[in-house]
């Protein structure tokens, strides 16, 4: 018996072995290093104080920082004319100490919103004001401070209509403009984006959000660049749907932010409580593929790339679909995995 437990427990450590090559332990890289364009994560503030390791990746390997939560509407603005501006505060704070540039996630959105906004009841105009309140407020605390804001996001549904939201009911479509005019009025400087999941799976929804941002542009509304999330998978979408979606950006003349980069293995919701190394070297080869094409396109278009998180312990995609998964560049325990060291090793 002791036998088979000691085999099990070696067997094991190998496997775990197998994901980190002894050339790319992150204690010796730096992902962000090895690329022209910055390389960035999403962090919340708790787990910096609280988690070393995670502290200890984020300020290794990572150029860039956007908030996951602390900046959503519910968080930031949770009362009428109250704001909470700790925990955003000690974001981009941390950020600014280690010289990492700040982007600010989410100005406006349809979900996160607090009660007040969700059930507030008044004219077009004093929708205008909660509208501008709420944005400039928050760009104006953060001036000089946070380079770039997600000023809109996820306006448009699937059939490449815009999203019938709180905001699109009270305002109709304007409300994107004035968004965007608003944010530009608080910080001048500020690079301005708009961001949306699913545009290289949906063609439809990528033209429509492309064609919708380029007429504001073209009538002088201050919109420097499109984010594409790229919540992507192992299987889907495919390598010419990624390139097609990152060419029509750029030839649209925007900044081009891969912005919440993870890459699914169980997309189907199987039993997956172990990932295999079949699917981490796929995993690893998508991540190479992304990495390198992004890095082919014309530079004066390369915002830059941020993943969704740390370590596949922090995803959100396990939470929010109930399912066994591991999308990130580190496991549950920060250790490397083939991803991590195909892009430190390959590139």
């Amino acid at each position: 018996m002791r036998r088979a437990l000691l085999l099990i427990m070696l067997f094991s450590l190998g496997a775990c072995q197998k994901q980190t090559s002894s050339n790319c332990s992150p204690q010796d890289h730096s992902l962000s290093a090895k690329f022209n364009f910055k390389v960035g994560t999403v962090a919340e503030p708790f787990q910096l104080q609280a988690n070393s390791p995670y502290l200890e990746l984020v300020i290794s390997q990572f150029n860039a920082l956007s908030p996951e939560n602390v900046m959503k509407a519910n968080a930031i603005h949770p009362q009428e004319g109250v704001f909470d501006w700790y925990p955003s505060d000690q974001l981009v704070d941390f950020a600014n100490d280690q010289n990492m540039r700040m982007h600010g996630h989410t100005l406006i959105w349809h979900q996160q919103l607090p009660e007040w906004i969700s059930n507030f009841e008044g004219t077009k105009e004093e929708w205008r004001q909660v509208l501008k309140i709420h944005i400039q407020t928050i760009v104006a605390r953060y001036k000089g401070r946070v380079a770039a804001w997600d000023v809109v996001n996820e306006a448009f549904t699937e059939d490449g209509n815009l999203r019938n939201s709180v905001w699109f009911q009270h305002l109709g479509a304007a409300y994107l403009r004035l968004a965007f005019e608003y944010a530009h009025e608080a910080d001048p400087d500020a690079l301005l984006f708009y961001n949306d999941y699913n545009l290289a799976q949906n063609p439809l929804k990528r033209n429509a959000a492309i064609r919708f941002c380029s007429d504001l542009k073209k009538a002088g509304v201050p919109i420097h660049g499109i984010g594409c999330q790229f919540h992507v998978s192992i299987d889907f979408p495919s390598h010419r749907e990624m390139d097609a979606c990152m060419r029509a950006v750029c030839e649209a003349d925007f900044l081009l932010h891969i912005s919440e980069l993870d890459i699914a293995l169980n997309p189907l919701s199987r039993s997956m409580p172990v990932p295999s190394e079949e699917d981490l070297q796929k995993q690893a080869n998508l991540y190479y593929w992304i990495f390198k094409n992004y890095r082919r396109l014309p530079e004066a278009y390369q915002y830059g790339i941020t993943l969704w998180g740390i370590g596949d312990a922090d995803s959100w995609i396990p939470y929010f679909f109930n399912r066994d998964d591991y999308p990130l560049l580190f496991d549950e325990n920060y250790q490397a995995k083939a991803a991590y060291c195909k892009l430190i090793e390959d590139l």
